[in-house]
Formats: C-alpha cells, structure tokens, sequence
C-alpha cells in the first residue's frame, strides 16, 4: 500500500514541481533552478507525513502546484479544474480556496470577455466536480456524509496539541470549558476570515487594477498568488475550527514556491514547521527518520549550490539561530528530563506555544511582503478570443 504513495507523488507532485519552476514565468538561473526543485520535493515535513504517517497529501498539493502552473500559463480553465480536482480528494484544500476565487474572480473583471470566462469557470467548476462525485451522486446520505467530513464540526475546536491559537491560548483560558462548541465555532469563523481577507482583497485588487495599456505581469501575478496562498492557508491553520498538527503542510507548499524568492524565511519556516510536527512522528515512532530529515534538510540548504540571500539583516539571523538553539533546547529536556508528575504534557505544550509564536511572526511577515511587493505592469495585449 506505501508504494501507492511514491507511485501517485511521482504522477501528481513531481512533474508539476519541475514543470513549474521550469515555466518562463519564474526567471532565474539554472542552479537556483535546480535546488529550489530540489529542495521543494525534499521537504521533510511532506516526506515524513506522507511516507512515514501514511497519507497522500501529495497528491492534494501536487493538484495545488498544479493550479499555480496554470495560472502561470494564463489557462484560467484548467486552473480552476486542477484546484477541484485539488478539493474532491482532501478537503483541506479549502484553505486555499479563497485566494483562488480571488484571483480567479480578478480575471474576469480584468478580460474585455470577464462575463463568457465567469460562466466558463463556473461551468468548469461543476463539470469538474460533478465528475468526482458521480460515484455518490443516487444516494442522499453518502453526500450528505461528504459534507460532514469537509466540515467536521462535531470533532471540537482543535486536533490534539496543535501549534495554533486556539491550542496556545487554551493552555491559560479554557475556551472548551467555557464556551459552548457554537460559539467556538462563530469565533473561530469570524477570526479565520478576518486574518484572511486582507491577503485576499490586496490579491485581486492588484490583478485587476489595470489599465487600458498596462495590466500586471504574469510572473508577478502568479507571485503574489502565492504569498496569498501562504497567508490565506496559514491564517486558517492558526484561526480556523478543528485543525490538525498535519495541516501546517497547506501553507508550506506554496510557501516553498516561493524559495527562490525567500530563501531564509521558507528555511526557517520549514524548520519551525518540522519541529511542530514532532509530537505527532513521536507517536508513531519516527523519531529516527525526525532528525535524519532534520539534519538532511540543514545540510541541503547550507550548500553553496543554494541561494543565499545577501539583504537579510544580521538580526533576522541571530533570530533564526536563537530559534533553533530553543528547539534544541526543548529536545534536550525532552530527552534527559523527565517531565513532572503534575505536567505529563510540559514538553509538548512548550512545543506548541512555541510554534504557534513562530507561526504567528511568518504570517504578519508573509502578509507584509505580500503588500509590499513590487510589481511590475507591462503593455497590455489583445486577448484571444479564446480565454482559457
């Protein structure tokens, strides 16, 4: 059955992660090109989940990245297509789907044909959908089941110990114990949309405001997709209802598009999402294949081959040290102190606040890089009659 998992990451993930950084539309040079590929199909976190855990997140990612290089390629249909077919085979995917609608919604108040490519998408959407669901589609209950499953309410706030808000601030304030489920769950709504909109509306007002003579150019159309992606999955994995440690996987997959882009953020990043990941590998035994990857990744990035970025201040780096020396540290203790009686679970806890602080610093960053990027916008051309 494991087989079933490289044969499908071989078919899905890795030739839309080649494809993509080999498209025009991402300039760079071969050997950045080469390590960034590399380093996006080595992540440790997806390997150790996915061949370790057991699960097929690649797949949904893949169909992710897949979305992206159509967006790269200006074929609007089969970008809407690959992000359900992205949806149908995991619901997480629902963490991206607002910065997808916006960006797509942006096309088509920016085509001269917005109207004809709106129903277009639309008709691609249900097309789409309609043929995953056909298996279920004569009885009620099997969809009605569906449904639960995208939307698991029943399950509680959160999964376990997880590194986001909800988890960190529960440690002090018993929100489970004091407030009913309905109530988390308004809560939970209404902070999950509040930290997402902002990268949402800043997406599409950037794609569409445009001119008769300028429009925005694709390669920073297709990045600031991105920088959305990463803030509008991260925002639901520190906000939303019922998260799952696995989940910080969804905003480290496009976050890792942007490697070339943020070298030492998407690093760090990685690192602080590995470590978050531990307790969960604990359980299963994978605390050997935990530090191989570990060290594996530092190595493979460290290597003159890999991009260094020579504008981050010497302060952002003595932060990302002290930030590993406390996972060391937290490690350490884990190892050769046991924990007290009275807190069976003060190594796991001191995880997750950590985490979710280091969590919380990427994506006010992610957000703030996002709004200030660069854009360039060139001369705008006829478009086809044909807007796929």
């Amino acid at each position: 059955m494991r087989s079933t998992v490289v044969v499908l990451e071989a078919l899905v993930y890795v030739p839309a992660v080649v494809l993509l950084f080999k498209s025009r539309q991402l300039q760079m040079n071969w050997i950045v090109r080469q390590t960034s590929i590399l380093s996006v199909l080595l992540q440790p976190c997806l390997i150790l989940i996915d061949h370790g855990h057991f699960q097929y997140n690649s797949v949904m990612l893949g169909f992710l990245v897949w979305t992206v290089y159509f967006a790269a390629r200006e074929q609007y249909l089969l970008m809407a297509a690959s992000f359900c077919c992205s949806l149908m085979f995991k619901q997480m995917a629902l963490y991206f789907a607002p910065a997808v609608f916006a960006f797509l919604l942006a096309k088509c108040f920016r085509s001269p044909y917005g109207v004809r490519l709106f129903v277009q998408l639309g008709l691609a959407v249900i097309a789409t959908s309609g043929v995953m669901l056909l298996p279920w589609m004569g009885s009620p209950a099997q969809l009605q089941q569906i449904l639960v499953r995208v939307f698991p309410v029943a399950r509680g706030l959160y999964e376990d110990k997880v590194a986001n808000v909800w988890c960190a601030v529960n440690v002090v304030v018993k929100l489970r114990s004091m407030f009913a489920a309905p109530v988390l769950l308004r809560l939970a709504a209404a902070a999950t949309s509040l930290a997402f909109v902002p990268s949402c509306i800043h997406l599409f007002l950037a794609v569409k405001r445009s001119s008769a003579s300028q429009a925005l150019a694709t390669a920073d159309a297709v990045k600031l997709l991105c920088y959305a992606l990463v803030n509008c999955s991260l925002a639901f994995f520190l906000f939303s209802f019922q998260v799952h440690e696995k989940s910080i996987l969804l905003p480290l997959a496009p976050a890792l598009l942007l490697i070339h882009e943020e070298p030492w953020a998407v690093n760090w990043f990685v690192q602080v999402a590995l470590f978050s990941l531990y307790p969960l590998l604990f359980k299963d035994g994978l605390q050997i294949p935990y530090w191989v990857m570990a060290v594996g990744w530092s190595m493979l990035r460290s290597c003159p081959a890999c991009p260094a970025d020579k504008r981050t201040p010497l302060a952002v780096l003595n932060a990302q040290w002290l930030s590993t020396l406390a996972m060391v540290a937290i490690h350490a203790a884990n190892m050769l102190l046991p924990p007290p009686p009275s807190l069976p679970d003060l190594y796991v806890v001191l995880n997750v606040l950590f985490s979710c602080a280091m969590f919380v610093l990427f994506f006010a960053y992610f957000n703030y890089r996002q709004l200030t990027l660069p854009l360039v916008r060139v001369r705008a051309t006829r478009p086809k009659k044909k807007d796929n």
